[in-house]
């Protein structure tokens, strides 16, 4: 079997709803840009995969896919093809490819963005309408994180989860031990990932897995690992290869891990075909196509009480969307609308409370500033009553003037 046709087609896939795309446009992640691949070979077979990331296909050409299915080096999303065109060949799933299937049904979490509590309350009901059960929440320092977990958790079942994401934005293991004490007696809580970046400071891990209620989770590293000094591991934005490497390590060490990749359908997919194969990798899975209104298959899988089947057909299990191919696909060239979005101006306020009824006020023109400002310590994070209001250009005199001064304000630090 030899590849004979390779494209990578460009796709602007629009969120689903208007606040989502307020935040999406805002902040740093991902955008409406998916790539799609399709592997022809010379036996009439056809494999699609998507990605956000862009990757070469042309050397794919005269290629045996059984030879580089492995193959991280290749780039993600013809990895993916790859690994579906073997399995429809030899007439077994995926997972076969992989390891031996040890589950039939993987667990999935919603993902989201920093956002005002109203607007995580409204991803919340969405969440429980389209079966999921754990939900995935960027935590940020110019929000108040309790506020937001507390909104939320009026609105889910008691057996709803919240996945807790840092970032490393509370900077220190006993910034991260006073406010994760107050997280801990919430009954929806379930885990908290990178409150700081656990591989700067090993020691500080240890001490905070021993003094908190809920896990302590930290993406896959190796010093981390060996030194003991979190719960658990996120697992992938990598290769297939070298995810199921790490999922394999983590159980080595008997930690518990979920895996990690951003993308649409097929991705979800083979999300669900690693998982079925790897021993720990039992927690929901992150992939955040939840939030498109199209993940790119023709019939895709329900979520039934925070689970996704793992289909059992030859290769991936599930096929192209062509409608939604043809819908969305754009030149590669075209500019996103979060691109779009970012190319104007705006002032981007932080408020937390001062003296009495005063606020303290701290305005920027972009997410990276005020980011930097709170990574470095230059500002509290997480204060009660934090929040984060986004000024758009209006077009007057007067905001012109209030975006100069709020440059230079950013010039001088």
């Amino acid at each position: 079997m030899i590849i004979t046709n390779a494209q990578r087609i460009a796709l602007n896939i629009p969120f689903y709803a208007p606040h989502v795309t307020r935040a999406m446009h805002r902040g740093q992640s991902f955008d409406e840009r998916v790539y799609l691949y399709r592997l022809e070979t010379d036996n009439d077979l056809v494999a699609h995969a998507d990605s956000t990331v862009s990757t070469p296909v042309d050397h794919l050409i005269g290629q045996n896919p059984y030879a580089i299915m492995h193959d991280d080096r290749i780039g993600f999303g013809p990895q993916v093809a790859c690994l579906d065109l073997v399995g429809k060949d030899a007439g077994v799933p995926v997972h076969a490819l992989l390891g031996t299937r040890i589950r039939g049904r993987y667990p999935i979490s919603w993902w989201d963005i920093d956002m005002a509590p109203a607007d995580w309350v409204k991803e919340a009901k969405e969440s429980i309408r389209r079966g999921y059960t754990s939900f995935k929440m960027k935590a940020r320092p110019w929000w108040d994180v309790v506020e937001q977990v507390t909104a939320v958790g009026r609105v889910v079942p008691d057996d709803y989860r919240f996945d807790i994401d840092f970032n490393g934005f509370l900077l220190t293991p006993a910034a991260a031990e006073v406010l994760l004490h107050q997280l801990d007696d919430h009954p929806n809580v379930g885990m908290y990932e990178s409150p700081f970046y656990l591989w700067n400071d090993l020691d500080g891990g240890r001490r905070l897995c021993r003094r908190v209620r809920k896990p302590v989770m930290e993406h896959f590293h190796e010093a981390v690992l060996h030194a003991r000094a979190s719960d658990g591991f996120v697992i992938g934005h990598a290769g297939v290869t070298e995810t199921r490497q790490q999922g394999v390590l983590a159980a080595s060490f008997n930690k518990p891990c979920w895996i990690q990749l951003p993308g649409a359908g097929f991705t979800r997919t083979l999300a669900a075909h690693l998982g079925s194969v790897l021993t720990h990798a039992y927690l929901p899975c992150i992939i955040g196509c939840e939030l498109w209104k199209s993940d790119l298959i023709a019939a895709p899988p329900r979520v039934v009480d925070g689970h996704i089947p793992v289909p059992d057909s030859p290769g991936l299990g599930v096929e192209v969307d062509e409608r939604a191919v043809g819908r969305y696909t754009v030149d590669e060239r075209e500019l996103t609308p979060r691109r779009r979005y970012r190319n104007r101006k705006r002032i981007l306020r932080v408020t937390r409370p001062g003296p009495g009824k005063t606020q303290r006020v701290r305005e920027f023109t972009d997410e990276p500033s005020y980011q930097q400002a709170f990574a470095s310590g230059s500002l509290p994070g997480f204060e009660p009553g934090a929040a984060l209001e986004v000024i758009e250009d209006d077009g007057s005199a007067s905001f012109r003037r209030r975006h100069r001064k709020v440059c230079e304000e950013e010039k001088l630090g």
